[in-house]
């Protein structure tokens, strides 16, 4: 993802930097118990090193609903800001930056000895689906956008919606390192033996496998054409509809794969697909998928959005 890619880069370019993973709460981990058990307890070991410059720090877990109710939102941040800087300690930090992705984050602007803090807006969070409260979401948001420096935001909707309630904002879009997707188009680029072995043509789709995605959409496509192979590459995500799908032969989930590996992947696909819900979700976002699809040379075939719409003609 687009944070990723950030840590990565900035670690490489000699910064140090500490990546703290989201936060994950009781109900999830019961519900994923038997593959998250570890992660209760791994917020005791400290930041683990992943990289040069680079520190891995797997929060505590968290009391469920805090994206729902802010009195519990700010008691979970109670808690987690002194683990939080007990962390930076372990890890020697100083002199700190706070970048935060989550707009119920604000209880740790100013805590953790932040000299400068960013918030990066990458979504509409208040269309969220689950165990959050649109209207809760909104209001720590607001909160946080008062607070931070400086706010990045990745679509010119979302710019339009939180530049007048933040200090200073700027619209800074999505990218692709475009020398590893064009692999994809590359003679010589193996394709990953499941790829291989789907029938052709292939209608790929790249990322997380979200609500976000319209499966009643899918579902009518490969209904339509049970001829065609409809491939999805990455990790399924809990409130994903894939039940809409699960029983038809030519739909196929190839699950997460490394970063490395995924150009190889996509030279599989016959034609990209960006199959977003048309909501307040895909009006304001910018899918990295789309950059990935471009450079890898591929056709792409996208619904109607606004982030799609600026690459007509392409």
């Amino acid at each position: 993802t687009r944070k990723h890619r950030w840590a990565r880069n900035w670690a490489r370019q000699g910064n140090r930097v500490l990546y703290e993973e989201q936060q994950m709460h009781w109900a999830g981990w019961l519900a994923a118990l038997r593959a998250e058990f570890p992660r209760a307890f791994r917020w005791l070991r400290g930041p683990r090193a992943v990289e040069p410059n680079l520190w891995l720090f797997t929060l505590p877990i968290a009391l469920p609903f805090f994206q729902m109710n802010a009195a519990l939102n700010r008691l979970n941040n109670l808690w987690l800001a002194p683990v939080l800087r007990w962390a930076m300690r372990r890890a020697g930090f100083s002199d700190v930056i706070l970048w935060t992705y989550t707009p119920h984050s604000t209880d740790f602007v100013d805590k953790l000895g932040d000299s400068f803090a960013v918030y990066e807006c990458v979504d509409e969070f208040s269309a969220s689906k689950g165990l959050v409260h649109g209207p809760t979401i909104a209001a720590l948001e607001r909160e946080l956008l008062g607070k931070v420096d400086l706010t990045i935001v990745t679509a010119p909707a979302l710019l339009e919606a939180k530049r007048p309630h933040t200090r200073r904002c700027e619209l800074v879009g999505n990218g692709v390192d475009v020398e590893h997707f064009a692999a994809a188009s590359r003679a010589g680029t193996a394709v990953p033996p499941a790829m291989a072995a789907l029938p052709r043509p292939v209608v790929g789709f790249l990322g997380g496998v979200q609500y976000w995605i319209d499966f009643d959409l899918i579902g009518y496509a490969a209904r339509a054409h049970p001829d065609w192979s409809f491939a999805f590459v990455g990790p399924v995500e809990p409130l994903a509809r894939v039940d809409k799908v699960r029983g038809l032969p030519n739909v196929h989930f190839l699950g997460r794969q490394p970063y490395a590996n995924v150009p190889a992947f996509v030279a599989g696909f016959d034609v990209c697909i960006n199959p977003y819900v048309l909501d307040d979700v895909a009006e304001k976002c910018d899918p990295l998928k789309l950059y990935d699809y471009l450079a890898s040379g591929k056709p792409v075939v996208s619904v109607d959005m606004p982030a799609a719409r600026q690459f007509n003609g392409l």
